[in-house]
């Protein structure tokens, strides 16, 4: 108990900072995606398509981004570039329209931005600054020849892929440090499985053949087409020969038929 006359500085607690929700984890690593590729590309747009196909896929990105699904992905990059937060925006007009109706719905078509590939998405120039100087303070303190500081050095995506070793670190460090991984695309469609025909009457989709009793086939012996059956790689639906897109997760499926 403080006497008369006597002052007590005031003691003040910081409040801690909020783990940072799936919207801003996007942001971040397209932020970091993109700088670590090419950082000019920071100051001008991005195709649409190129940010969910090749910088932050969801197949190479779900751990990261601590996304569960495919739709829970869809409608975070959906408000990305409808400009929820004003990390983005998007044109043209009536594409960021389109989106932002999208977001406000009550049962949103969260894959809606698929249909817009060559929109052009703009990364708001203030908060990509914040985050590139977060980057550069980090690496700086990391390289200090003392050794001081408690960030690791920061191992990128390139080095991982040539054996290099995982740094050690604290696990709860900030998870901008981890090494993004890039898809540009190529990708191998799903290896067909063997359709078990245990039954008379199994005939060939493409020229209506018998195919053979007993049998595990995948080409039809008649017309050679094949008969297997594939999954999706991302959901797992049981797709067939010919299918362009998934009917369950809407994965575009190139290169089945």
């Amino acid at each position: 108990m403080p006497r008369q006359g006597e002052t007590t500085a005031a003691v003040t607690s910081a409040s801690p900072t909020p783990a940072p929700d799936e919207l801003e984890r996007l942001f971040r690593r397209l932020v970091d995606n993109v700088a670590e590729l090419d950082a000019t590309r920071l100051d001008g747009p991005l195709p649409l398509s190129e940010i969910h196909q090749n910088l932050v896929p969801y197949r190479t990105h779900r751990a990261v981004l601590g996304i569960e699904t495919n739709q829970d992905y869809e409608m975070t990059v959906l408000r990305l570039v409808a400009g929820e937060r004003g990390y983005a925006r998007i044109e043209p007009d009536e594409v960021r329209q389109q989106l932002e109706r999208e977001v406000r719905s009550v049962n949103p078509d969260t894959g809606v931005f698929r249909r817009f590939p060559h929109a052009s998405v703009w990364l708001d120039p203030d908060q990509v600054r914040v985050l590139l100087s977060t980057r550069t303070s980090r690496s700086a303190e990391a390289a200090r020849p003392d050794g001081g500081g408690t960030v690791a050095p920061a191992v990128t995506a390139f080095e991982l892929a040539e054996g290099g070793p995982l740094p050690e670190g604290d696990e709860g460090a900030d998870e901008t440090q981890m090494p993004f991984s890039l898809d540009l695309g190529v990708e191998e469609p799903p290896a067909p499985t063997g359709r078990d025909v245990s039954v008379g009457g199994a005939q060939c989709g493409y020229c209506g053949g018998d195919l053979p009793v007993g049998r595990t086939v995948i080409f039809c012996p008649h017309c050679g087409q094949n008969v297997g059956v594939m999954h999706c790689p991302v959901c797992g639906t049981e797709l067939d020969v010919g299918w362009q897109f998934c009917i369950t997760c809407g994965r575009e499926m190139a290169g089945l038929g």
